[in-house]
């Protein structure tokens, strides 16, 4: 059975900043275990009651005190559902014994009576949203109990023409006053653990709520960064594709039109051909940052640092250098002018085979980077005197694939594997050229 709230606090829809605590899924069922158990228990009492002389000498009516004791425990099935309208039945209930008792020989078990009060006023606590509403049915709980137990007293005690206890001798006034005094002290202790009880179990859950509150709205504002993160990137992606795609294009499209006004007026071919170069140019130019943007949407973590590029090649080595292997970098020719996303392809490349080489190559180990500037190409090369191993698809990029779709995308060539006699080895080798800027 699906949860539903506890006593309304009054009869108003609640805001959704109060607290209504929820009844557990199951909760009918399981109140109505526990009645039936406190009812058999009130049963089996009962009838270990016949076996003594005091059924004998109290003369109870045994069917009627059976009856009225199970329907106290029957309360418990709806003492949480309904806690103050189980409240005033209980109360109802025993102010009516208490006064039918006077004529009628009729009780109830008291381990079943005890317990139902018990958790009648713990269910007010625990469970009735109003506080206030909450503590003035206890109190006028409490004060019912008292009131009742102390006019059975006194009528028992001083009208003499009651008899309810037959052969058990009458108390004194003193004797009266002794036992009124001890029950209330007793009672007074027994509501205020179950008032107790109760007030915390109410604390807990709603300190439970708070925390799940909290925890939703911290969830929906997280939501909300994100979603601004999001589309404030898709703003500046806008705005990038935007600054490249629409200036080269109308290039493109400013000298195709020249090249057909010339094609159109039969100039020379030579002056076409231009034209078309200039078309070829932009183009080329427009790829190649269009590249660079989506390398830097790739390998973007969120910070607002730089990508890497070729000048921190010798950091990047630098870092590597440990105790247990030592790393060296040699550059050899003349530097040249290359797109970013060549550069960025040859970090992340010497990246991840420095790190598979301080995973997987040993100990004592010495390793060499190399970044030679061709004529036509660049090499790269990450060399080991280790262990030989299989390629792994971890590391900063995706392993041996990752550098695979990186050195493609450039036009360039990976070379791996083991080296002879001993060690591993990963060379790059990136034209020099407007190759470098076209896309595989």
């Amino acid at each position: 059975m699906s949860s539903s709230p506890a006593q309304s606090v009054d009869g108003a829809a609640p805001s959704e900043t109060q607290f209504i605590r929820k009844l557990p899924e199951n909760w009918l069922r399981t109140d109505t275990i526990l009645a039936v158990v406190v009812a058999f228990i009130s049963v089996l009492s009962l009838q270990a009651l016949l076996l003594t002389d005091i059924y004998t000498a109290s003369r109870l009516d045994f069917a009627l005190t059976q009856a009225f004791s199970l329907v106290i425990s029957f309360l418990l099935v709806f003492y949480r559902r309904f806690p103050i309208a189980i409240a005033a039945i209980y109360t109802l209930l025993i102010v009516a014994l208490a006064f039918i008792s006077l004529s009628l020989n009729i009780s109830s078990e008291s381990y079943s009576l005890l317990f139902v009060g018990f958790m009648t006023i713990y269910s007010v606590g625990a469970w009735v949203s109003n506080r206030r509403l909450a503590f003035w049915v206890r109190v006028g709980f409490v004060l019912a109990q008292w009131c009742g137990t102390i006019a059975v007293s006194v009528i028992v005690g001083f009208d003499e023409t009651v008899d309810l206890t037959g052969d058990i001798p009458d108390l004194s006034t003193g004797d009266l006053t002794y036992v009124l005094g001890t029950t209330l002290v007793i009672s007074l202790g027994y509501y205020a653990s179950a008032w107790y009880f109760g007030g915390r179990a109410w604390n807990r859950a709603k300190e439970r709520w708070k925390l799940e509150t909290a925890h939703d709205k911290l969830a929906q504002a997280n939501a909300k960064v994100a979603d601004a993160a999001v589309q404030a990137e898709r703003l500046h992606i806008a705005r990038e594709l935007h600054d490249v795609v629409a200036h080269h294009v109308t290039v493109m499209g400013v000298h195709a039109s020249a090249a057909r006004r010339l094609v159109e007026a039969q100039r020379d071919p030579a002056v076409v051909v231009e034209q078309l170069e200039h078309i070829e140019a932009s183009s080329a130019q427009a790829v190649h940052e269009l590249q660079t943007m989506v390398y830097t949407l790739r390998d973007q973590d969120g910070s607002a640092e730089p990508l890497p590029d070729l000048s921190q090649l010798p950091e990047l080595v630098r870092q590597a250098d440990s105790t247990t292997q030592t790393v060296t970098f040699e550059m050899s020719g003349q530097p040249v002018e290359v797109s970013a996303a060549v550069e960025l392809t040859l970090y992340r490349v010497a990246q991840e085979a420095l790190s598979n080489a301080r995973k997987h190559a040993g100990d004592d180990v010495e390793v060499k980077v190399e970044l030679d500037y061709g004529h036509t190409a660049i090499t790269l090369s990450v060399t080991d005197n280790g262990t030989a191993y299989d390629p792994v698809l971890n590391g900063t990029g995706t392993g041996i694939q990752g550098m695979k779709e990186r050195v493609n995308a450039v036009d360039g060539t990976l070379e791996y594997g083991p080296r002879t006699p001993y060690g591993w080895k990963v060379i790059v080798r990136v034209p020099c050229t407007k190759s470098t800027e076209r896309v595989s």
